[in-house]
């Protein structure tokens, strides 16, 4: 140790951090606007390393490798969601999905933990093999607290936690600094918010009776959200007859859905399509919704249609403790939650680990409906799929299934995961056409709707066009409602492009049910706000939050 003292190494390492630094703080913060406070966290992480260790040196690069690690895990999770690292994921998040996360993305993961156990254990060698001067505790404690106080005045300066709202941290920037933001008041708060919102409430419309004739049956609905599923027309590649009678049935309405998020976050979905609000009028708390808003949204398609005499219940592909969506699940009105990680026999246990097959759940699903038809009772089941879902670089059947398909994909896109999407949506759509053959053999003549809608795009759709994440085309996956053994009312009609968060609504005005005072204004602001209904700058809907607010449908005390 002593002999790389004499030779200048630690010398020489240190010149070369001071060299690093700057260059990697303006690679991950992207624009010159985003400096000030990219460098004002570097140095304030330097402080807090050199709490840890007392060499200037071995502090520096301890720096740089939690500055690189942030910024890379950042960028990836940019690149793969559209979306920044944040607190929120690691004391949210991180302990209910990291196991689907490794999984899911294994290829991707593993390299990277890897490297970020080599590379920490290369600081760690560094501290053991340079023999510098030690500096004594206090000094190194004043050295954070200066730190600190140069980066709160930098935060300060530069708009506070209120300059992270959520389209800063949906850009190709702040891979570093949102995240250390995040954890002084930027990111998900305790009490959630609306941040579109008004003082003054907006009177809710009288309710609207049905539209259904006397002693008409109310029909089933069944609600099937298909994972990482969207319409490639809608990006300009053409499908086969197949796929496009799956997108936009004979005799159904159809079209392009709008949805809060790009890559993944199914739960952002959800929530919009089940509580009729868009998870991003939650601002920084939009990723959390499922932990922060559970108990707090009491009023939502579940709970309308409970009221109307439904049997209301879901089957997830999840298990219960992923991202809290068992206690969600419940605190929103359904009677009973299904969980495929959880089902017994004759539930195919390997078969869901090795294909995550939508068949498998349907199966489990007509033997729900089954009972629920043989009550009388008029029933609303939620599926949720994830056949579609994870790394498309990962083939999960054999490669001669569907090898035409396949090799027709990448030839037209010349993107490979294409075409491992075309083999995972042929065998969505021939299990969702025996599903729906069956049950309507089931039913007997009695009427249902059938609402379908894809959570969002895939990862690869960055590269199949070109667009940033951030890109709205990015944030458009497709929506269907069929009817069977009935039709659709002749009046039911939708904007080119409906939000996610009109799709509850949407789903009772085809099934020809009453709209109480909340769901009949949510109808009529769909001419203010059709999509994206965050982004709207329509003061009906501001002040119809404010009246939800007030009326305790969604409490924020």
């Amino acid at each position: 140790m002593q002999g790389l003292a004499s030779l200048g190494v630690g010398q020489w390492l240190g010149a070369a951090g001071l060299v690093a630094a700057p260059p990697l703080v303006a690679w991950l913060e992207g624009r010159r606007t985003a400096w000030p406070l990219g460098f004002a966290t570097f140095f304030l992480l330097f402080g807090l390393a050199h709490l840890l260790f007392a060499g200037d040196i071995v502090a520096l690069w301890a720096a740089l490798v939690l500055t690189a690690v942030i910024g890379i895990v950042s960028k990836l999770k940019y690149r793969h969601l559209g979306f920044n690292f944040l607190a929120g994921d690691i004391y949210h998040l991180a302990a209910s999905s990291f196991r689907s996360v490794l999984a899911d993305h294994a290829r991707m993961t593993i390299p990277a933990l890897a490297a970020i156990v080599t590379i920490v254990s290369g600081v760690i060698l560094l501290a053991l093999m340079i023999a510098e001067p030690a500096m004594p505790l206090p000094q190194r404690i004043a050295l954070f607290c200066v730190a600190a106080f140069v980066y709160l005045c930098v935060l300060w300066a530069s708009g506070g936690p209120k300059r992270f709202r959520f389209h800063h941290l949906t850009d190709g920037r702040f891979h570093l600094s949102a995240f250390v933001a995040s954890w002084f008041g930027a990111g998900p708060s305790r009490r959630p918010a609306f941040i579109d919102i008004d003082q003054e409430p907006l009177p809710l419309l009288p309710p609207v009776p049905s539209k259904r004739e006397a002693g008409e049956r109310m029909p089933h609905i069944v609600m099937i959200m298909h994972e990482s599923t969207f319409d490639p027309r809608h990006l300009g590649v053409a499908v086969n007859g197949l796929f496009e009678r799956f997108f936009t049935p004979p005799d159904a309405l159809s079209g392009a859905l709008h949805v809060d998020v790009f890559g993944g976050s199914t739960l952002q979905t959800e929530f919009s399509v089940l509580t009729g609000l868009s998870s991003l009028s939650f601002g920084n708390d939009s990723r959390y919704v499922f932990h922060l808003l559970s108990g707090r949204v009491r009023h939502t398609l579940p709970s309308a249609l409970k009221g109307f005499g439904y049997d209301v219940s879901h089957i997830s592909c999840d298990r219960p403790s992923f991202v809290n969506c068992g206690r969600f699940y419940q605190s929103i009105g359904f009677d009973t939650v299904s969980y495929a990680e959880t089902l017994p026999p004759p539930f195919d246990a390997e078969r869901w680990k090795r294909e995550n097959h939508d068949e498998q759940l349907y199966d489990h699903a007509r033997g729900q409906l089954s009972h629920r038809l043989a009550a009388g009772k008029p029933c609303f089941l939620s599926i949720a799929t994830l056949m579609n879902h994870g790394d498309h670089r990962r083939r999960i059947f054999p490669i001669e299934r569907h090898g035409q398909l396949r090799r027709e994909a990448v030839a037209a896109t010349g993107i490979p995961f294409y075409g491992e999407y075309s083999v995972r949506l042929a065998e969505t759509v021939g299990a969702y056409d025996a599903f729906r053959k069956r049950f309507e053999i089931m039913l007997h003549g009695q009427p249902a709707i059938i609402v379908r809608y894809g959570d969002h795009q895939p990862s690869f759709t960055t590269a199949l066009t070109g667009l940033p994440p951030s890109d709205p085309a990015l944030r458009r996956t497709f929506y269907t409602i069929e009817a069977v053994n009935c039709t659709l009312p002749h009046d039911l009609a939708a904007p080119p492009v409906l939000d996610s968060a009109f799709l509850s609504t949407l789903t009772l005005q085809a099934a020809r049910l009453p709209l109480d005072p909340v769901f009949a204004t949510r109808a009529a602001l769909l001419k203010d706000c059709a999509a994206p209904y965050f982004d709207s700058a329509s003061s009906r809907k501001r002040r119809f939050h404010r009246a939800l607010v007030e009326a305790g449908m969604v409490d924020l005390a």
